[in-house]
């Protein structure tokens, strides 16, 4: 029995990521090779986004059949609420208080959310070189209960409960497996549609974290007053149009086709030859929309119904916005670092635009890619999983990706 269990692959609990927009659903089987088990994705409806209350009787009904339909096997479930159940912030613990470290965040944190601090559950992680200073990952402990209740409804056991910028970090283990690249300092940006998530890591180690409230929401609210029509047709012809502008630039001389073509960028700075699949450098933001898709050589479909000749949308507003709230983080989390930061990774759904990664990367002046972490799990399943399309990048799905490293590490 010990020996065909040391030979068989392990299962890692379901994991879901609760996001403003959607619920991303994911399963893999851990390995030297993982593969994906099981993939789905629940959009959430726009009367619901905005609502917490509508946004869980929603989930209530819809998780359990996916859950069902989708092939997931086991009981146990690791989730990441949404960002705006959490508080994120830097703090500074005083040695001569009589209180534990633990109890000086839980207590700082509740008189922000004016609640007792029993009614709070707080993670803080000390930034490398100083023990004093924390980076603070909070939630109320009655939204934490609220997600067990919610899984409960789906006969599901909840075993974990992590904030995004954790298991975005986790997402690229496999990146720093080496004593160099311990070292490398690294943005990453998960730009979503209610919020952009940031975390600034040195190597695997959390040195800065940061919840901006402005994400993609404003893009549609911005497209749809333009085209006259509502924030979903907006949405969804904003995304035709950002996806189909720029294609991943092909490195190295592979094909376009090749996932592990066009990865060698999230080694910037690192002087290193080789490359690791899972982000691609994004082209250069100014050029001119395309008619082929360059990494099938066909018509790309989305280019059908998307006229240039009406107005489009202005977004740099809201880019400027994003860009100076990341260079204030890119300061604070220099001065913690001690040092320049190395690069810059743009994750999420909004970072399928090459026009907003461009403006961001023009801005801070530091080296940025699309990651895409779960390339390296579609490598061992080309036919794909549920929503998740081999042929295509898919940086939104980050945190699903850490919290499976997590939880086949546990």
């Amino acid at each position: 029995m010990r020996i065909r269990r040391m030979f068989s692959k392990t299962i890692s609990p379901v994991v879901a990521d609760f996001g403003a927009a959607s619920v991303k659903l994911l399963q893999v089987a851990d390995g030297d090779a993982p593969s994906i088990v099981a993939a789905a994705l629940l959009e959430i409806p726009d009367e619901a986004r905005g609502n917490v209350d509508r946004r869980f009787a929603f989930l209530a009904e819809e998780l359990p059949g996916a859950l069902r339909r989708h092939g997931f096997e086991g009981k146990r479930v690791i989730c990441s609420p949404a960002s705006s159940h959490f508080i994120v912030q830097q703090t500074r613990i005083e040695d001569s208080s009589p209180l534990t470290p633990d109890d000086q965040v839980a207590a700082e944190v509740a008189g922000r959310m004016n609640c007792l601090p029993h009614a709070v559950v707080a993670r803080s992680f000390p930034i490398p070189g100083s023990e004093r200073d924390r980076v603070i990952l909070a939630i109320a402990r009655d939204d934490v209960m609220r997600h067990v209740d919610l899984f409960k409804r789906c006969r599901h056991d909840l075993v974990g409960v992590q904030p995004d910028q954790v298991p975005m970090l986790h997402a690229f283990d496999h990146l720093h497996r080496r004593d160099e690249d311990r070292s490398v300092s690294t943005m990453y940006v998960d730009a979503g549609w209610g919020a952009v998530k940031v975390a600034v890591a040195r190597g695997g180690e959390l040195v800065f974290a940061r919840i901006i409230h402005v994400g993609g929401r404003q893009f549609d609210e911005i497209a749809a007053t333009t085209w006259g029509c509502t924030t979903s047709d907006a949405r969804i012809r904003r995304r035709e149009a950002e996806t189909s502008t720029m294609a991943p630039r092909t490195l190295g001389g592979g094909s376009p086709g090749d996932p592990v073509a066009g990865s060698v960028m999230l080694r910037a700075g690192l002087a290193k030859a080789g490359a690791e699949p899972g982000v691609a450098e994004f082209a250069d933001p100014a050029a001119a929309m395309v008619a082929e898709d360059r990494r099938t050589g066909e018509p790309a479909p989305t280019l059908a119904g998307v006229s240039t000749a009406c107005a489009q949308p202005d977004f740099i507003e809201v880019h400027e916005t994003i860009a100076d709230e990341l260079s204030m983080c890119a300061r604070y989390a220099q001065a913690s670092l001690g040092g320049p930061i190395d690069r810059m990774v743009m994750l999420g759904g909004e970072s399928h635009s090459r026009r907003f990664a461009g403006h961001l990367a023009r801005r801070l002046g530091i080296k940025t890619s699309v990651g895409d972490p779960v390339r390296r799990l579609l490598d061992q399943t080309p036919t794909g999983v549920g929503p998740l399309d081999p042929r295509r990048e898919h940086p939104e799905w980050v945190v699903a990706c850490g919290l499976c490293a997590m939880g086949a590490a546990a």
